[in-house]
Parts: structure tokens; sequence; C-alpha cells
């Protein structure tokens, strides 16, 4: 029977961890946890003084309660919702861009102060909790002021409006959430927006046939993917965005494109940074990941091969089609033709490119 024990020896121990924080949700006795201080030298604001970081760890760690370890009670959750294993199951696909039904560019017709990209994310959420498609949604809240983000669970169209504009560049474990909204609060239809490799533990409770992920399979709705070439440690770029002299509370948007990351600030400035230079605040685990466009999700949404203000839409389920068809039917988003697919698929190709290249030149391989 799989453990903690396995997980940490296939995952952690390689650091291949994508930090989505599904084996946090699914433990059924809370073994496993994310450390939350913050491995960055800092300043004390008092003093002065240098304060000494805590270990650099981008995996969650074990209170070493495991009971499967422990008595040998039947379990292997968090083994099989994690997407990094060597059992993991999602399935490989004939295009680097996955299964598309049909693509378009699209944006909110409804006010979503702080969009993104289009808003069409937080748009088509919004429709789903006016028709009471989905009775929550498992997004990210960013406090404006310092940028911090953190594991949301929005409980009606308000709360997921009040989130839109959170920065997704930032590594957060968007499914520790998860519990909450399944055991807790019993929710029986959440939608979860998340970065591909949340897409792909997500396919991982879907598909699995362990008892203990069924209330996890009961509840999960809708899958909303975003395009990702990477995300950053927060704590790692404010240091770097301080550096440059920018203040957190002046961020208006970030966004990668054409390998760099555009900081667009609140008077309307634009600072460029490039990729190359703030690789030290790109998760490890983000390295060996080869999808960009979330190829497990019904709905893949990102801001390449679209106009600004527009959102590129790859509708890539039947179930995904129906949560677009009834957001625009009831007037909260609008529809265009034209996408710049090769886009996409350049920067979906490089990034497997660049997980093959790394899979094979790094000593910890998995």
């Amino acid at each position: 029977m799989k453990t903690y024990l396995n997980l940490k020896e296939e995952v952690w121990d390689r650091n291949i961890c994508s930090g989505c924080g599904a084996c946090v949700a699914v433990c059924p006795v809370d073994n496993i946890y994310f450390k939350e201080e913050s491995p960055i030298k800092f300043l004390c604001n008092q003093c002065a003084c240098t304060i000494e970081p805590v270990e650099d760890i981008e995996h969650p760690v074990s209170a070493e309660f495991c009971k499967t370890v422990l008595y040998d009670v039947r379990c292997g959750a968090c083994y099989d919702a994690c997407p990094r294993t060597e059992e993991s199951h999602i399935p490989e696909v004939d295009s680097p861009l996955g299964r598309i039904l049909k693509m378009f560019r699209a944006r909110a017709k409804i006010p979503v102060k702080n969009a993104q990209h289009g808003g069409v994310v937080t748009a088509v959420l919004a429709n789903a909790f006016e028709e009471e498609l989905i009775d929550g949604a498992l997004v990210i809240m960013e406090d404006r002021w310092t940028l911090e983000p953190e594991s949301y669970l929005a409980t009606s169209k308000e709360e997921v409006i009040k989130s839109a504009g959170s920065k997704y560049q930032w590594n957060v474990p968007i499914l520790k959430a998860l519990k909450d909204a399944v055991m807790n609060r019993k929710l029986k239809k959440i939608a979860v927006v998340g970065t591909p490799c949340v897409m792909n533990a997500i396919c991982e409770i879907l598909t699995s046939n362990n008892d203990l992920l069924r209330p996890f399979q009961r509840a999960i709705r809708l899958k909303i993917g975003l395009f990702c070439f990477e995300t950053y440690d927060y704590d790692k770029m404010i240091k770097i965005l301080e550096e440059k002299g920018i203040e957190p509370w002046k961020v208006e948007k970030m966004l990668i494109t054409k390998g760099e990351l555009k900081i667009i600030l609140i008077n309307g400035d634009t600072v460029k940074l490039k990729l190359k230079d703030i690789e030290d605040a790109v998760r490890t685990g983000c390295k060996v990941c080869r999808d960009f466009t979330g190829v497990t999700a019904d709905i893949s949404v990102g801001n390449v091969g679209s106009p600004p203000e527009y959102s590129t839409v790859l509708v890539r389920t039947s179930w995904g089609e129906g949560f677009i068809e009834r957001a625009y039917r009831n007037n909260y988003i609008s529809i265009e033709e034209g996408v710049d697919l090769d886009a996409i698929k350049k920067l979906a190709e490089l990034k497997s490119k660049r997980a093959y290249k790394y899979y094979h030149s790094s000593t910890k391989r998995w």
C-alpha cells in the first residue's frame, strides 16, 4: 500500500513537487501540511538585523502521523492524488495543446474590476453561480497591498468577482481549500481554477479508484485551466521587485509574454524583466512540467494568442462547452473568432522541450 513515504521518495525528495496542495487537501488525518515560513533572508524592521531563513522547502512536510505507516490503516489518498508520482495517470496527448473542441477569443460583458485579461474566467464563474450550476469555486485571493496570494473558496457571485485580477504567476497551493469545501462545508458543485499542475491533480483525483477520494470526485464539477509557463515564489519575487524599486502596492498587472515578465503599474508605466534574470524565483518543480495550456481541463484560458483585453479560450470537453454556452447566452461574455494558435503552440513546445532538457540533465531523475 502506498503512503506519504512513497510520495516523499518519488516526488518531494526529487524536488519535483508542483506545490498544488492536493496531498494536503485529501489527507484524512491532516498529516501533511505546508511550512508557511519564508525561506528568504530579510531585515528586521525594528533594528535592521539580519534574520536567518528557515530551510528552503518547496514541498509539503509530514507531521509523522500517517495511520497507514503507524497502524496499517488503508489510505494512500495523498499518493493517489499527486500528479507527479511514478504511477500518475495523466493521459498522453498527441499534440502539445491537447484536445480542442472549439477555440475563440472572448471577454467579459459584466463589470470585472482588476481583470487580468478579458475577465472571462470570472464572468463564466459568475454566471455559474447566478444559475446555481456551482456552489463553490477554488480561486486565488490576493492582498491588493502586499500582493500576497492565498487559496480561497468563493461561495457566491460577489466573492468570485472580488477575487478577479489575482495573479496566478505566484505559486499557491490552490487545492488546500478543497478539504474545507468538501469535508467541512459539504459543497457538491465545485469549480476549480488553476494552472496545469492543478488540473493534473484534479485529473488524478477524478480517475482514482481510492475510496477516500470519492467525496472529492462527487463534488468537483468544472475544471478551468490557466495557461502557465512557470510560477514564482512569492517572497523571492517580492525581493526582486523591491530591488527594482517597485513596491507591491504599485503593481496593477503581471503577465508573461515574449520571454519577458511585464509588470504594469497603477500609474500606467510598464517594467519589463527578462525571464532569464528572474529564473532563481521560479519553483524547481515547474521545470519538469510539460503542459502549458492545461490539457486535462474542461476549459483552458490564457492571454497568449489574443489581443490585449481579450482571453484565448480553448474548450476541451462538452461539459466545458456547456458552461461557456450558458455564459454567452446570458450575456456574461462576448465571443469572437481569431486566435493565433501558432503562438500558443510555440510556447507549449518550448515548455515541453525545457522539461525534457531538465529531466535529462538532472541527477534527480523522475
